[in-house]
């Protein structure tokens, strides 16, 4: 009896063997299946990866644009075709910044790389998924600037064909005046009194067709036409000389205050000449006679100066200071809209901008802010 039930108790151990045996059979089978099926999954993968890489490898070289990934030490570790175009193929290896030096003349306020020969690059970076490391683009931008100076000009010169009717008719007026002036000074019966008025008149009546005709050319020409240093300190003592006698005819007077001596802008003299000039007579015309004026030197940083022309006339509301620098905007009977736009011109083609702050009752301030080329030692 005994012995039936230990046969009984094999059997059923023998059937849970076998079940369980069976059970492991399927699942190895199952297991398999599976790493079979991810073995072909993984497969694919890299064949869709190797794919991806392939078309991004080809990208790279047919890109236009350079691309440059740089380590953490900053130096060039990779670059594409065109990159190597620009850089040259030594500077693989090499510091980012030392490369720079070596390529690039200078940059811009926008932050854009100009070589040699007047070629612009706009540079932009992102950060790659290694830590501390960077991926640079570098792409030709001349045709760009090129196409925007040209909009502006064209844009400049529409508006003057716009406005030519209007001018023509406000250089008609002066020119009348100055030739009726000179014809009466013919007159056999004028005192030396009178004579000596009609030549001032005249004088006046010329003075402000010259100061029509330039701001005319000063701002069809766009504000710039040589690359040269220019001292400050030249440039506004040429400009004291220059305004002396209509500061003396309208009984005002101008005050230039000290400043550091030997700093140095580069871009036309003439130019910036015109545009401190326009300061100057703009602040005259706005308070009439007996105008106080000064004029001041402000160094803002290593590589910034602002040129400030300051009045204490009536100054100008909040509605008319969004208006001011437009072309052909007005308030004077007299004025002819360009003085300040041929001031805003002038400052962007040397890089720069026109800023202005006043307070009615009190006066106005404008400033010419521009790029400083260096700061030299006066002996």
């Amino acid at each position: 009896m005994e012995e039936q039930k230990r046969l009984q108790e094999l059997e059923a151990a023998f059937e849970l063997f076998n079940q369980t045996s069976m059970q492991l059979t399927t699942s190895y089978e199952a297991l398999q299946n599976q790493a079979a099926h991810l073995q072909n999954q993984l497969a694919k993968s890299d064949q869709e990866k190797k794919q991806v890489a392939d078309r991004l490898s080809r990208l790279l070289e047919l890109l236009p644009a350079g691309v440059i990934v740089l380590n953490h030490h900053n130096q060039i570790v990779e670059m594409n075709p065109s990159a190597q175009t620009i850089l040259g193929r030594d500077a693989i290896d090499r510091d980012w910044d030392i490369v720079i030096k070596n390529v690039f003349l200078s940059t811009n306020d926008a932050g854009e790389l100009i070589t040699h020969n007047k070629i612009v690059y706009q540079l932009s970076e992102t950060s790659s998924d290694k830590e501390s490391s960077r991926i640079l683009l570098i792409q030709d931008v001349t045709s760009a600037r090129q196409l925007q100076e040209h909009v502006s000009r064209h844009q400049r010169l529409h508006s003057m064909g716009e406005m030519a009717a209007s001018l023509a008719h406000q250089i008609r007026t002066p020119l009348s005046s100055a030739l009726l002036y000179v014809s009466q000074m013919n007159s056999e019966h004028l005192d030396d009194d009178k004579r000596e008025k009609f030549v001032g008149k005249a004088l006046n009546s010329l003075n402000h067709l010259e100061s029509l005709v330039k701001d005319m050319l000063q701002y069809a020409k766009g504000g710039k036409g040589s690359e040269k240093e220019i001292l400050i300190e030249e440039l506004l003592a040429n400009l004291e000389q220059s305004v002396e006698a209509q500061v003396n005819q309208s009984q005002s007077r101008i005050r230039f205050n000290a400043f550091i001596p030997g700093l140095v802008v580069t871009g036309d003299k003439d130019a910036l000449m015109t545009a401190l000039q326009n300061l100057v007579g703009n602040a005259i015309d706005v308070v009439g006679q007996k105008a106080e004026i000064a004029v001041t030197v402000n160094k803002l940083s290593a590589d910034k100066v602002d040129l400030v022309v300051s009045d204490k006339g009536p100054g100008i509301s909040a509605e008319r200071l969004e208006k001011i620098f437009e072309p052909f905007y007005t308030s004077r009977a007299k004025g002819t809209g360009l003085g300040l736009a041929v001031v805003r011109a002038i400052a962007e083609a040397h890089n720069g901008e026109v800023w202005v702050k006043s307070i009615v009752g009190y006066g106005t301030q404008f400033g010419l802010r521009l790029p400083l080329t260096s700061i030299k030692e006066v002996s």
